[in-house]
């Protein structure tokens, strides 16, 4: 099936993309352009795209490699003004900005064969989901991510204070509470707490744990 569309292809990088117009016959439309990630320069490029679908009265299509985090407001920002993205595997395009064989390596040049990679590439199509479906997924993956972290900083915590306070972990099973955070703060090493007076320790406990006298007094 004849192409009808012009192509725009994109190579993404982190503050700035270069955008190379390609006709519906794969002939070079714009000099390529380069445009900032920002609601400015996302604007100017909208701008140069109607310029395209003007001439070929055909809504252009995008084209850009999968680059995670970098490439995921562009997939979003253009199937929200009428315009069907196509995403390109990363070891597609990898292998073209990597050939041996090209003499000529520039952001342009890279922007301008991921265009052409859609005239003879199966390329998918980006389906834009639910919003809040894709910032659950965002909140699910960072919430995973601390709790990893988290874990293996109470990890280290642990064997920090076994090799100083063996005892410790014995009287405070979670070493994370807000009670055992709160004395070793007040009293990092086996020394200040003996010299400290029993009555201030007694009370940091009562007070963090929000218990009885009787507990504070046990934990003492």
């Amino acid at each position: 099936m004849e192409n009808i569309h012009p192509v725009i292809g994109v190579d993404v990088a982190k503050e700035f993309c270069f955008y190379s117009v390609l006709s519906p016959t794969g002939k070079t439309y714009l000099k390529p352009f380069k445009a900032l990630n920002n609601n400015k320069g996302l604007l100017f490029v909208l701008k140069e795209i109607k310029k395209a679908e003007k001439a070929f009265s055909s809504t252009p299509i995008i084209v850009l490699e999968s680059t995670g985090h970098y490439s995921n407001r562009l997939v979003h920002f253009f199937p929200k003004n009428g315009l069907k993205v196509f995403l390109i595997n990363p070891l597609l395009s990898h292998s073209i900005k990597n050939s041996t064989i090209r003499k000529v390596k520039t952001d342009k040049v890279d922007a301008e064969e991921l265009a052409k990679l859609y005239f003879f590439q199966d390329l998918r199509e980006f389906k834009l989901s639910n919003e809040s479906l894709e910032n659950l997924k965002i909140l699910s993956r960072t919430y995973f991510h601390i709790s990893e972290q988290r874990v293996c900083i109470i990890n280290q915590l642990v064997a920090s204070i076994e090799q100083v306070m063996p005892s410790f972990t014995k009287i405070f099973n979670n070493v994370s509470s807000k009670t055992a955070i709160a004395l070793l703060v007040e009293y990092p090493s086996p020394d200040s707490f003996l010299t400290a007076p029993q009555e201030n320790i007694i009370a940091l406990i009562r007070s963090c744990s929000r218990k009885t006298l009787e507990y504070a007094n046990k934990k003492y």
